[in-house]
């Protein structure tokens, strides 16, 4: 009789796809989520092995709105992970950023957590259309060596900004990335200088 491990390792790969992966936060669905089935790393030591590695590694995770990669969970509704071994396996993040609140992280927190990740998502609001500028987005600016990097939410006000970021990201650690030059500073100065 054939059991579970005597199956293909890429039959089984595609069988813990469907039981632990979950559609990206910025992927609309209708019906919400579909069902996770974690309960199945708890068959046997060699399925926990291959499958807690796409269960971490394979989803996106909400990043903690201060802790950043500290208390990481797969959705709201999910607990936090306080492993450490755990969220080192983990290669895709989801962060909820506010440009009108303070932070709670450093330039240098934002940095150390998400520099090298695969994929690093931010997803950008505020109480009030057009109450904010991009110096949240700042503290984001060191991040190097992203595989791919998304930007999206309320945005508008500072696409130049948004797309040297994006590209400041996925840009190799290492590669020294020129300075943000704002095109509406050097607009205000030049109005500035000029003789009425």
């Amino acid at each position: 009789m054939l059991s579970f491990l005597d199956l293909p390792g890429e039959i089984r790969n595609q069988i813990y796809h469907q039981l632990l992966i979950v559609p990206d936060l910025s992927t609309p669905r209708l019906l919400g989520d579909p069902p996770l089935y974690p309960h199945i790393l708890g068959t046997c030591r060699e399925v926990y092995e291959e499958a807690r590695q796409i269960l971490y590694g394979s989803n996106t995770y909400l990043a903690h709105p201060t802790l950043l990669k500290g208390l990481p969970r797969l959705r709201l509704y999910y607990d936090t992970i306080s492993s450490k071994h755990l969220i080192a396996l983990i290669r895709r993040f989801h962060i909820r950023v506010r440009l009108d609140c303070d932070p709670n992280f450093s330039a240098k927190n934002a940095t150390e957590a998400f520099t090298g990740v695969s994929e690093l998502t931010l997803e950008v609001f505020q109480a009030q259309f057009g109450s904010s500028d991009y110096r949240v987005l700042k503290l984001f600016d060191g991040i190097r060596g992203v595989r791919k990097a998304k930007i999206y939410g309320s945005i508008l006000a500072f696409p130049e900004y948004v797309e040297w970021l994006q590209a400041a990201m996925v840009t190799p650690n290492g590669v020294t990335v020129p300075k943000f030059v704002d095109p509406v500073s050097q607009e205000d100065r030049h109005e500035a200088a000029e003789p009425s």
